[in-house]
């Protein structure tokens, strides 16, 4: 007889050995039911239960003692018993104890038609004549929502494109997600065992160390952003965010690390971060360039200019040496230190530029030239000392380059960007307005020294020499009516001292046309001002001389003799030929220049003079300029107009 888990009667036997055993059986039967602590049955060769523990009644949802005497396909789903009648008579065959449901996913159906996952395991029991088979079963409803969790998990740690690893206590890896391999190139089977220094940049080791043991220590470390070493050995910008692996009981077992590339973002910080600073540094570049033009244009003097120009620009481009170096009016050879900024700058003074140099190069060919090199370092006085990347730049004018403007930075320095060198240039572009500011002051100063003397000699040959000159012509005139030799002798003494004075009075004004620095061989004006002063004698009067514009400046020394012969024999021509009582000349330049002689005689007349105009028309046309002449009037003394054109050679 075989009783239940219960303990109840299973029915009577025919013999008493044969109720012995059975009764025996089912003691070790209830025992072993008793004794597991699942839902457990035990199932004889046709596959009825014979018995079942309380935990199967439970699970199953049966009455006690409902499992009894039931078919154990009962408990089977519908969908599966076919095969599990397979199984089962392919396990009674060769009943050995094993796990059924290894790597097989089982269910079971309670007696309300719901259907639980379950794990069973199976166990020979019993005698050879009667074989049972003890099965216990085990829900795994709980388990298999915490596996769906792990499954769940798993798929997100391995679909996701951020990085997810994990190492144990001692930094050693233990798990590497298809993210890891992605971001850092090394396969799982490269990296899993190895520490995780191994992906750290030696600089960033002591500090990584500090933020595991941190860890370790239970403290929570915000996202930070740092750099991990790829399998190539380049560094990766990324973002690492660490956390404390603990298990169930809640013991720390480990350190997970989730690594996101952030180097796109770190591209784009470092773009808007340099689009912030070149619009900084525009703003003021601007400034300071609008800071240079307003102290040019509220007076001072080209030094001053300067000085405050290399201040500037040593502010925007932290170099350690800068001087502007301005030509030699006197010696194109050499240039002239005279701003400095910076101890290592080049002292000022005189600065020799051979050909080979770079400042000479600069100043022959007007573009911007970069050295490793201190300014100065063509031999100039006092060169920089031991300084590095260097920029020559010219300072450019309207004739061209007029000097050269030099910034260095010590050894080891950064090499000048292309934006510095642009701002560099404009800064040397201020500078050559600096310069030309500076001479159109001098040129102001030395117009209006200029006009003055001119007012002055104008008022002294319209006023006095003419009045001199009618004086002594009257006294000539009278010395004929006196009868008296010694008065006649003293008249004449007299109109002797007359021209004297006109000649001192002559000189005078020629001096007073002068620029202080001029000598009368070089100057245009000083040659004008001697051929009419050495005319007057054959006219009778002093020729009235008038410049307009920078006659001494724009007219070169190879155009001066023919300007000087062409007034002569136009002044000639009036003395022979007019009979003119004024004369005026007016020399004016401006894009070209203009020789005007203009008379109140009897005009062109006869052809007598066309030899004179023809040689005053040939040295224009050679100039590729034009030569007119005629009459300004009309009556018996239309008078006449010579106008002598030719282009300046500076163009």
């Amino acid at each position: 007889m075989v009783t239940d888990a219960g303990g109840g009667d299973t029915g009577g036997g025919p013999a008493e050995g044969d109720a012995d055993r059975s009764r025996s059986g089912a003691d070790v039967v209830d025992v072993v039911l008793r004794l597991i602590p699942d839902a457990a049955v035990v199932v004889d060769g046709s596959g009825q239960i014979v018995a079942a523990n309380a935990g199967a009644e439970s699970m199953f949802g049966y009455p006690r003692g409902g499992l009894r005497g039931v078919a154990v396909d009962v408990l089977v789903p519908d969908r599966f018993r076919s095969g599990h009648a397979r199984h089962r008579a392919t396990y009674a065959s060769h009943p050995t104890q094993r796990p059924m449901g290894a790597a097989v996913e089982l269910w079971a159906t309670r007696l309300d038609g719901s259907e639980i996952p379950v794990d069973v395991s199976l166990a020979p029991l019993g005698e050879p004549g009667r074989p049972l088979t003890l099965a216990s079963v085990r829900d795994l409803t709980g388990r298999r929502s915490e596996w769906e969790s792990s499954a769940r998990l798993a798929a997100i740690v391995a679909s996701s494109d951020d990085a997810i690893v994990s190492m144990d206590l001692n930094a050693t890896l233990t798990s590497w997600n298809p993210g890891a391999e992605r971001l850092l190139g090394y396969p799982p089977e490269e990296i899993l065992g190895r520490p995780v220094a191994r992906l750290v940049p030696d600089r960033l080791r002591t500090e990584v160390e500090e933020q595991l043991a941190m860890v370790r220590g239970g403290m929570h470390l915000p996202t930070r952003d740092t750099q991990r070493l790829h399998q190539t050995g380049r560094e990766v910008e990324v973002a690492e965010s660490l956390s404390l692996i603990r298990d169930m009981a809640g013991n720390p077992i480990g350190i997970s690390a989730v690594l996101r590339d952030i180097t796109e973002r770190k591209r784009a910080e470092r773009e808007l971060r340099r689009l912030l600073v070149d619009g900084q540094r525009r703003e003021r570049w601007l400034g300071a360039i609008s800071e240079v033009r307003l102290a040019m244009l509220g007076g001072g003097g080209l030094e001053q200019w300067l000085a405050l120009l290399v201040q500037r620009l040593a502010e925007l481009t932290d170099a350690d040496a800068i001087s502007v170096a301005v030509r030699d009016p006197d010696d194109d050879g050499h240039l002239d230190v005279i701003a400095t900024h910076g101890p290592a700058a080049p002292r000022r003074g005189r600065l020799v530029t051979g050909e080979g140099s770079p400042e000479g190069r600069v100043l022959a060919s007007g573009r911007s030239m970069a050295v490793n090199g201190p300014p100065g370092a063509g031999g100039g006085p006092g060169a920089g000392g031991d300084l590095g990347p260097a920029l020559h730049v010219a300072v450019v004018t309207s004739h061209g380059s007029g000097g050269v403007l030099s910034v260095a930075r010590l050894a080891g320095g950064p090499a000048f960007t292309s934006d510095e060198t642009r701002m560099v240039e404009s800064f040397g572009q201020q500078a050559g307005l600096a310069l030309e500011l500076d001479r159109a002051q001098e040129d102001r100063e030395q117009l209006t020294l200029i006009g003055d003397r001119e007012r002055i000699a104008r008022d002294l040959h319209d006023h006095v020499i003419q009045r001199l000159f009618a004086v002594g012509m009257s006294l000539q005139a009278a010395t004929h009516a006196v009868a008296d030799p010694a008065a006649a002798e003293r008249i004449g003494e007299s109109i002797e001292e007359l021209d004297a004075t006109i000649r001192d009075v002559r000189s005078t004004i020629f001096s007073l046309a002068l620029r202080p620095t001029e000598r009368a061989e070089t100057s245009p004006r000083a040659r004008i001002l001697e051929v009419a002063s050495g005319a007057a004698a054959g006219l009778g009067f002093q020729p009235r001389l008038q410049f307009e514009g920078p006659v001494d400046t724009r007219v070169r020394a190879t155009l001066i003799p023919d300007v000087v012969a062409v007034v002569r024999e136009a002044l000639s021509n009036a003395a022979r030929h007019a009979h003119a009582t004024q004369v005026e000349v007016r020399i004016a330049v401006h894009d070209d220049l203009v020789v005007t002689v203009t008379d109140d005689g009897t005009g062109m007349g006869d052809t007598t003079r066309s030899s004179g105009l023809s040689n005053m028309r040939a040295r224009a046309e050679a100039r590729g300029g034009t030569m007119t002449a005629g009459d300004v009037g009309k009556g018996s003394r239309p008078g006449t107009r010579i106008e002598w054109r030719v282009p300046l050679e500076d163009g």
